[in-house]
């Protein structure tokens, strides 16, 4: 009887979802990107869905209920293959048309042309739910036309600046910093006037990119197609990856959810050959990685030999994510360096022996240095890179190197200053503790937000009225006008009264004593 009265509470209070059938889309052929959807959709096929996943990167042995729709081979793929030149962009606008156009438009266009995608168009399959990205251009946002379903996009950094208008979310650039800015929220007039300036030019940037792909979203859709700037405020959840611990507090909608981290399993025991990399009877380990994208063996021969020299005169043991074998001819290795193609990166992190992470800044590389509590040397190369290693060095767990400003010495002061300044050591910890004190994890928050949309039936009462106003409406400029309006009308009268006063006082009649 007691089993029988608490399956019927469970059944009773637990709200349940039935399994659904769910589409994710991810266009972008960037391991990191992929990283986090996985996360959610191996989460979300856990739960017992049934998940379509258009993506780059499938698995060899996917769990039940994840279903991988392979684009492996229409794209390149970035994993360890991009060249310091071919991220090193000369303004932010540069960076910009990178990402709306090379990326964005570009992609757009040869993933269209892919049997995949066709196939997807015309299947007779019914869904419930479309996951998308929110990162270039919203091509894909199109399949929500053609299945007439609720969609739910995934932004795997922190906001971007075209992510807040479909959500209605304030994006007050005084404090919140942009993007593609290297500022942090305290910003002086100086850095908010080019803040302002570059999150309209964003803006705008965006709104021109999902124009100029409409008309191959049309061919590919359907005639019927609306423009892709009305789809996408039909947009029902953001999930974002940030945490107001590393990032900063802002106001937010109902609609924008924080999944900061979700990528993160907790660490695991290192396999007996990494346990071994680990020890070391020097004062501890630095951990080198510039991420899943770039390759540091393509670094110019002066830049590698400035911090081979640094690592050289400092007692630590330096494992470095390298193929030793492609750094150029000529280099003179410190001993106490050790390369590996590939490393178990949180699993080595998170173990006590990590005195420091030498990084450059990507979001999810940062959030694990941030859960495991480790400093960083932070030297930015692209995008938001820039500004994830100012919020840390505001925050006291990071120094920042500019890339064009590597020197044995700038390095050497930095790493010293990180090693041997016990205050960064203490806030990595702090922010450590507040990153992880939350009431679910980001996984059970991405699940539990998921399968609420469904439940119902797409949560339209999440949408801010925001949504629905135009831009001059939302800033209140035709408020203002009638404001304006009313107030020079007052002074006209009151001129004009006064103009009348004068004159009726200018034409009275002169005393005869006068």
């Amino acid at each position: 009887m007691k089993q029988f009265l608490l399956i019927l509470v469970i059944v009773v209070l637990v709200p349940c979802v039935k399994n659904a059938n769910i589409l994710t889309l991810l266009p972008l052929a960037g391991k990191s990107h992929h990283v986090m959807f996985e996360r959610i959709v191996r989460g979300l096929a856990n739960k017992g869905h049934q998940v379509d996943f258009v993506n780059h990167f499938p698995l060899k042995n996917p769990p039940p209920g994840y279903n991988d729709m392979s684009l492996k081979g229409t794209l390149k793929i970035f994993v360890n293959n991009l060249t310091i030149n071919e991220v090193q962009f000369k303004t932010h606008l540069d960076t910009m048309d990178f990402m709306l156009t090379a990326v964005g438009v570009k992609t757009c266009e040869t993933l269209f042309q892919s049997d995949v995608l066709k196939n997807l168009r015309n299947t007779t399959k019914k869904y419930d739910l479309i996951i998308t990205e929110v990162f270039t251009v919203d091509c894909m946002i199109g399949f929500a036309h053609i299945f007439k379903v609720p969609v739910i996009s995934l932004t795997t950094s922190v906001n971007l600046p075209w992510g807040s208008d479909r959500f209605g979310l304030p994006d007050n650039p005084s404090y919140i910093p942009n993007y593609f800015m290297d500022y942090s929220p305290k910003m002086t007039l100086y850095e908010r006037f080019w803040n302002t300036v570059y999150l309209i030019i964003s803006k705008l940037k965006h709104y021109n990119g999902n124009i100029e792909i409409y008309q191959a979203s049309k061919d590919f859709f359907g005639e019927d197609l609306p423009s892709l700037n009305d789809l996408i405020y039909n947009t029902t959840l953001l999930f974002v990856n940030s945490h107001f611990s590393s990032n900063q507090a802002r106001p937010t909608v109902p609609g924008f959810i924080e999944i900061g981290g979700v990528h993160i399993n907790d660490p695991k025991p290192l396999d007996q050959h990494f346990q071994e990399l680990l020890k070391t009877e020097l004062d501890g380990i630095i951990y080198l990685s510039m991420g899943s994208m770039i390759k540091t063996e393509s670094f110019p021969i002066e830049k590698i030999q400035a911090m081979f020299d640094v690592f050289a005169e400092l007692p630590y043991k330096v494992i470095w994510k390298a193929d030793v074998d492609q750094f150029p001819k000529g280099v003179q290795f410190a001993k106490n360096i050790h390369f590996k193609k590939w490393m178990p990166q949180l699993d080595i992190l998170c173990s006590s022996k990590v005195n420091l992470f030498v990084s450059h800044g990507g979001l999810m590389g940062s959030q694990e240095a941030v859960y495991c509590g480790v400093p960083r040397l932070g030297i930015p190369l692209f995008a938001d890179q820039e500004l994830n290693i100012r919020q840390a060095e505001k925050m006291g767990q990071a120094i920042k190197v500019d890339y064009n400003e590597i020197s044995k010495q700038k390095i050497l002061n930095a790493a010293k200053e990180l090693l041997y300044n016990q205050k960064y050591q203490q806030n990595a910890k702090k922010f450590s503790v507040l990153f992880k004190d939350r009431p679910m994890s980001a996984l059970d928050t991405a699940i539990y937000w998921t399968e609420y949309v469904i439940r119902h039936k797409g949560a339209p009462h999440l949408k801010s009225q925001a949504t629905e106003l135009s831009w001059y409406q939302y800033f209140l400029l035709d408020v203002a006008l009638i404001f304006l309006s009313i107030l020079f009308f007052t002074i006209y009268v009151l001129v004009m009264f006064a103009k009348l006063l004068l004159l009726l006082v200018g034409s009275k009649p002169k005393n005869k004593k006068d």
